[in-house]
């Protein structure tokens, strides 16, 4: 046989050999009993990045729905072994969170893994399931309302979001989750504000505006909380200080995530008492910070903590004012719009319809008062501010510029402009 016909045939049998290999399973990299020793903890979370990124890079169609599949399994194996240390469970559960069916092209969400999904929510409502694993379900079921829920889960992720939120701290009835171990107020609210994210992202009002009803519904409540604490004649403790900034934390975020609604097609929606909630919520918030610096003021408190005190209280009301104005328009201060909610709840409003003109006008009137205070938290009294020309002289080195007396002089004046648009729909509703 000739050089030729050699070389000829050697080329012929390596194309037959790279065409027809037979096709072999993805196989995935990642050391999966490694992640159950205790010396590996503190590696597991970037084990995790890896796998995320490596194991998954060019595999599309059967393989990457197998190695979905195979990952996933063993995942939950890690997550439901006891003998695993916490750290590494809830990494696990984490990483069943982020699984990807397919990955997303620039400027789009990828598709989240739907089997994980299903996992995540069955854990989560385990009663046995410790509180670890419990807050990585719920991180990887708002990031699937994020990525996008299949229609025959909507219901139950926005159900599961919606009940998680209304739900009050308890220590009788949550510590039985990890065997009897007390579950921390504020930890529930880390909980509580998650659940509000999933919110967010489903957009939806919900059937006769039950998403709506369950926020407005939170954040009354959490107003009344405030109001009662106004009313205590004595100086507010360390712990009440720290509870009413959870308070107006959570409050806020729900008033915030009224604003990243869709309300297209809402029905069932009461303009006057969603206006009720935003006024009273922006109301007693003034109340209670005017308290608060009230109290440090009759202290005579010029202290390091009557500075951290201030800071704190300018740091609630931004987060309330700018949580309220995105509840009402969609928008900032300043006007910027959310581009990815074209539908917010005040453009919503339709001035002929019976009731609503009343409500528009009080939230124009409201929206006007939470940009006078917030002018007055960044810039200070405007009779008392320095010209452009002139020196701030001593203000120049100031962190805020007003001290408590001048902050609770402001709270006073705006709490009162704010109970005076209630007392106008009361004063209309009796005659």
């Amino acid at each position: 046989m000739s050089f030729r016909l050699r070389c000829l045939g050697l080329v012929v049998w390596l194309i037959v050999a790279f065409v027809w290999v037979p096709a072999i399973p993805a196989q995935g990299t990642t050391n999966f009993a490694a992640w159950k020793d205790a010396k590996n903890a503190e590696s597991v979370a970037e084990w995790a990045r890896r796998l995320l990124i490596q194991d998954f890079r060019d595999v599309t169609g059967t393989a990457r729905e197998e190695l979905l599949a195979e990952t996933l399994s063993k995942l939950k194996d890690i997550a439901a072994d006891s003998k695993v240390v916490p750290p590494t469970r809830y990494n696990a559960v984490l990483t069943a969170g982020q699984l990807v069916s397919k990955a997303g092209s620039p400027g789009t969400l990828p598709e989240a893994y739907p089997a994980a999904l299903t996992y995540l929510l069955e854990l989560y409502q385990e009663v046995d399931t410790p509180h670890s694993l419990k807050y990585g379900a719920l991180l990887g079921i708002v990031r699937h309302a994020v990525c996008g829920v299949d229609s025959s889960r909507h219901d139950q992720v926005l159900d599961l979001l919606l009940e998680t939120f209304i739900t009050e701290h308890s220590v009788d009835e949550i510590a039985l989750d990890l065997n009897t171990i007390p579950l921390e107020p504020a930890v529930w609210d880390w909980f509580r504000q998650t659940a509000l994210d999933g919110i967010a992202a489903l957009k939806t009002t919900g059937t006769d505006g039950k998403v709506v009803a369950a926020l407005l519904s939170v954040i009354d409540g959490k107003s009344l909380e405030l109001e009662d604490l106004c009313r205590s004649q004595e100086i507010l403790t360390r712990t009440e200080r720290e509870q009413i900034r959870r308070t107006i934390e959570l409050a806020s975020k729900a008033a915030k995530t009224l604003g990243d609604l869709d309300y297209t097609s809402a029905t069932k929606l009461d303009a006057e008492a969603m206006t009720d909630t935003f006024v009273m919520l922006t109301q007693t918030v003034c109340d209670v910070e005017r308290k608060m610096t009230a109290d440090a003021t009759n202290k005579g408190n010029v202290s390091v903590e009557s500075a951290i005190l201030m800071e704190q209280i300018v740091v609630d009301l931004k987060t309330c004012i700018q949580s309220v104005v995105w509840g009402i328009r969609s928008t900032t201060l300043t006007g910027r719009p959310a581009a990815e909610n074209p539908h917010p709840f005040y453009a919503s409003l339709k001035s002929d319809e019976a009731g609503v003109l009343p409500a528009m006008k009080r939230l124009d009137t409201l929206m006007s008062e939470l940009t006078e205070l917030s002018t007055f938290l960044d810039e200070g009294d405007k009779e008392n501010r320095p010209s452009a020309t002139e020196n701030a002289g001593a203000n120049a080195s100031r962190k805020f510029k007003f001290d408590l007396s001048e902050l609770r002089d402001a709270l006073e004046k705006s709490s009162e402009a704010i109970a005076k648009i209630q007392r106008e729909k009361d004063g209309r509703q009796i005659q």
